[in-house]
């Protein structure tokens, strides 16, 4: 029988040692989107970042939530009310001084805008819902916001439209569209899709991924906790938005778009 070899013992144990280590490593968090998805997510907040003043201008940006800090026009109705609101909404976006106004919808459609006319945002008077309604607003001044830019949004034309819902979040109304898209089919990314964009929001902003918790859905809050475990993976893609600056093009300080005078 031969004789083992001085150190043989020493190195099947330092393998079992190891060996055990990896088994208690926990498991890495499974992937809340796909990675073309969350790709994609992080492309928009680059588009976005690079032309609206880079990450210094983004981090005044607030998490804004249906709280009297936000919204202290109480006991205002009708049309009153609404336009109380949407000023608020303007403000939070940092859009206070774009020119613009919000209405009624009319029955007969609206004849076509002049090109240099100052846009009007329209809702329905029926059945006026404030989250849904504040939602509305964000998203249209996100587009508003980004009709202002020289680059194309990343996707192209078949997904600008999501690219815009993206931007609602960016301008910090993520909880606003994920309970909307929640409880109907006003948008085009699905409650998921806006509960990881607002992950990310919350981790780009450096603030907890429960900040919005108190007035999220509850099945959302879990969608939002499982998507920032997932986001929190990719450090190195946080540092470079944390990088980025103003686009030398871009419009900076989401300054108003100049008019013909």
């Amino acid at each position: 029988m031969s004789r083992q070899e001085p150190g043989a013992k020493v190195r099947v144990i330092i393998a079992h040692e190891g060996l055990r280590d990896f088994m208690s490593l926990p498991p890495r968090p499974k992937s809340f989107l796909d990675a073309s998805r969350r790709d994609w997510q992080f492309e928009v907040f680059t588009w976005l970042l690079r032309n609206t003043g880079g990450y210094t201008k983004f981090r005044d940006t607030a998490l804004v939530l249906p709280t009297e800090e936000f919204f202290p026009d109480r006991g205002m109705k009708g049309h009153a009310g609404v336009a109380a609101l949407f000023r608020r909404v303007r403000e939070h976006a940092g859009m206070a001084d774009w020119p613009c106004s919000v209405e009624p919808a009319r029955e007969a459609a609206p004849a076509t805008p002049e090109p240099d006319s100052i846009p009007v945002f329209r809702y329905q008077r029926e059945g006026i819902e404030p989250i849904s309604l504040v939602a509305q607003f964000a998203r249209e001044l996100a587009r508003y916001l980004a009709a202002s830019f020289d680059e194309p949004a990343p996707g192209g034309d078949s997904r600008h439209e999501s690219a815009i819902e993206i931007a609602s979040v960016f301008l910090g109304f993520g909880m606003f569209a994920a309970n909307t898209a929640a409880r109907t089919r006003d948008f085009q990314l699905s409650e998921g899709e806006l509960a990881h964009a607002l992950a990310l929001f919350c981790l780009l902003r450096g603030l907890p991924a429960d900040a919005a918790d108190e007035h999220l859905n509850p099945h959302l809050r879990k969608h939002v906790r499982l998507a920032s475990l997932d986001l929190e993976q990719h450090e190195m893609r946080f540092h470079k938005l944390r990088t980025l600056a103003a686009a030398p093009a871009g419009i900076s300080e989401r300054a108003p778009p100049a008019r013909a005078g």
